[in-house]
């Protein structure tokens, strides 16, 4: 995404006013102040205000929701490796963010991004359909695994396949936004609660 050290700083820096602050309340001189820059150079890196929020909101929010960047495998032995997997990368999203909000409790970090997420559903309709296509890759991949499990006879071949796919993706979501309200995400829950609904599935 970066070219550049500069970028970069203007980047973070801008991505933690928009991420707890309305974009209607952050100013350019904010931004300026928060990225110790001028609004020259602000305006030669991002262009405008918009534009810098489409950037930085597309690249944490958008982007890093792609399945491919929680999971670095691209096989997996069963449904339930592809689970603890899924799992396992979960806690990358949150730590990239986390460490561009050092100062901020997780548990706020959590209730930020699930804010953001708000707001550009409701006034950033272009970026939410960004996000809503990574739902769906997503949902592909699951309903692709739960597939698989039937085919190798890992799981039950009764079962509706895509009702099950969205029912593992809604675990997720609740649970973060369960977790949002607390100490943000759980993982060690996530998992159980996954697992839960596999050996309800596995035959």
């Amino acid at each position: 995404m970066y070219k550049n050290n500069r970028r970069e700083q203007l980047y973070k820096a801008a991505f933690r006013l928009f991420l707890t602050r309305q974009y209607d309340s952050v100013s350019i001189s904010d931004i300026e102040k928060e990225a110790n820059m001028t609004r020259g150079a602000i305006t030669y890196y991002a262009g405008s205000k918009l534009n810098l929020f489409h950037e930085v909101v597309k690249h944490y929010l958008v982007d890093k929701q792609n399945l491919k960047h929680k999971i670095t495998s691209t096989s997996f032995e069963s449904l339930l490796d592809f689970i603890n997997k899924y799992v396992d990368g979960c806690p990358h999203t949150m730590a990239g963010i986390c460490s561009i909000m050092s100062e901020v409790p997780v548990c706020n970090v959590s209730r930020y991004y699930i804010s953001l997420i708000l707001e550009i559903s409701s006034y950033f309709p272009d970026l939410h359909e960004s996000y809503l296509e990574n739902r769906n890759k997503e949902l592909a991949i699951w309903i692709a695994q739960i597939n698989k499990a039937i085919e190798n006879k890992e799981i039950k071949n009764d079962i509706d396949i895509v009702n099950t796919a969205k029912h593992f993706i809604c675990i997720f979501y609740g649970q973060a936004y369960l977790d949002s309200l607390s100490m943000g995400l759980n993982t060690v829950e996530l998992r159980s609660q996954m697992v839960s609904l596999y050996k309800l599935l596995k035959i």
